[in-house]
Order: structure tokens, then C-alpha cells, then sequence
């Protein structure tokens, strides 16, 4: 392995127009960090413009910054204390938003922020996965602590969050209803949804008959009217 390595680097905030693809120092695993060959990495929408991106947690400046937080690859090397994974491992998972992300050729990660990529889908698919899936569970386990049994409605079933918040809250034994466009239907009903719903905020009808009394948990993944209407959605308790 060489010092340098190439990557996508941005020296100024804004939009993609910013990134230039020129030669960086190869990052050096810290202590409980791994060194990731990247294969596949994805993008959040608009991250080159946050604050976080841009500055450590105790402020200093990070310029040039490297984006591209979601990222499936192999380890390459261990850090000092690092476990959980071991060289030659293919991983993927998410990277905090104030270190450099994974839009070059290797990228450090705390070890512990790192997972088996699951073989039955590829890299790239696998790097598309964290943010989105994390958000879903998060929502469903952290925040709403659905239980066997509880009604989920899902605003946006079909959405990158919304995908996945209906597939985990099926596993999670909900019962799930979810809204989507016409043409949506089928791939949401496949996801493990029961019920699929027209979206939109003037609905009532159609969710009142799904669950007269309301929703235990109702995730919205649209916002604006429809998150407005989605709080008389859920049940009184």
C-alpha cells in the first residue's frame, strides 16, 4: 500500500460542483479504528452544506473534506485495540459526519461502527443501506418501542426510509398499513405491509378504517401537510 490514495475532495461548501478527484494521504487507522479498501460508498442529499461536515466535534476546521458516509468495502488494517472485525473482512456500515466519508480509495472507521456485509445483496447495494435503514429502526425500536401486535402506518412506504421502516416493522411482528402512489402498491405490499393507503393529508377516511381508534406508532417520512395530519393518526395515549 502507497502514502497517497485518490478521492473526491471538496475545499469549499456546496453541492457536487465543489468535489474535485485529485491525490490525498491515505488515512492512518487510530486506536479502535479499522482501515476500509472501499468498494461502493453512498452520498446523504445536501451533506456537503452542514455545518458537521465541516468541523470537528471541538470545532476545528476539517478542510478538505471528503464525503460519502455510507460505505461497504474490506478491512485492510486494524488500529491499536480495534476488534470485532478482522483483516480481509468484507463490512459495511455508516461513518459519523464529521470525519472524512468514503468517497476515495480507503477510509477509517471506529471498528466498531462496522458490520458483516450481508452476502445475498452487492456492495453497492450494501452501501446504500446504513443512514436509511438505521433511521428506520431508530424510529420503530429506539423511539416508538413497538411492541408484537401495535399498528404502524408508515407515511411514504416506498421512500428510502419508509422501505425499510415497513419491512422492520413487519419483522417486528406490527401490523402494518403504508401509503404510497398507485403504482407503488405491489412493492410496498410486498415489503410486509397488510394495508396500502392513497397518500396525502386529507385521507381521514381511509385510515379510520384501516384503525378506528388510531395508529400506535405512525412514522412520516414525507412531511409539510401530511406530517400535520398524521398526529390526530395516532391513538390517544
Amino acid at each position: 500500500m502507497t502514502d497517497t490514495m485518490m478521492a473526491l475532495r471538496a475545499h469549499a461548501r456546496g453541492g457536487p460542483e465543489q468535489l474535485v478527484y485529485e491525490a490525498a494521504p491515505v488515512p492512518v487507522p487510530g486506536p479502535g479504528e479499522a482501515l476500509v479498501a472501499v468498494h461502493a460508498a453512498a452520498i446523504t442529499f445536501a451533506e456537503l452544506s452542514w455545518d458537521e461536515s465541516w468541523t470537528t466535534r471541538d470545532g476545528r476546521d476539517r478542510t478538505p473534506v471528503i464525503p460519502s458516509h455510507e460505505v461497504s468495502g474490506t478491512v485492510a488494517a486494524l488500529g491499536p485495540g480495534a476488534d470485532g472485525v478482522t483483516v480481509g473482512e468484507e463490512v459495511y456500515g455508516l461513518i459519523d459526519f464529521d470525519r472524512d466519508g468514503a468517497a476515495a480509495e480507503y477510509v477509517t472507521v471506529p471498528a466498531a461502527h462496522l458490520a458483516a456485509r450481508p452476502r445475498s445483496v452487492s456492495d453497492v447495494e450494501a452501501a446504500s443501506l446504513p443512514l436509511a435503514a438505521l433511521t428506520a429502526w431508530q424510529a420503530l425500536v429506539d423511539h416508538a418501542a413497538l411492541e408484537p401486535g401495535e399498528r404502524v402506518l408508515v407515511q411514504g412506504g416506498a421512500g428510502g426510509v419508509g422501505s425499510y421502516a415497513v419491512q422492520l416493522a413487519a419483522i417486528l411482528g406490527g401490523t402494518v398499513a403504508a401509503t404510497g402512489h398507485a403504482g407503488q402498491r405491489d412493492f410496498v405490499l410486498g415489503l410486509g405491509a397488510t394495508m396500502f393507503l392513497a397518500p396525502g393529508a386529507g385521507n381521514t377516511a381511509g385510515y379510520k378504517a384501516v384503525a378506528p381508534d388510531g395508529f400506535d406508532v405512525v412514522i412520516d417520512t414525507i412531511g409539510g401537510a401530511v406530517l400535520d395530519a398524521s398526529y390526530e393518526l395516532t391513538r390517544r395515549g
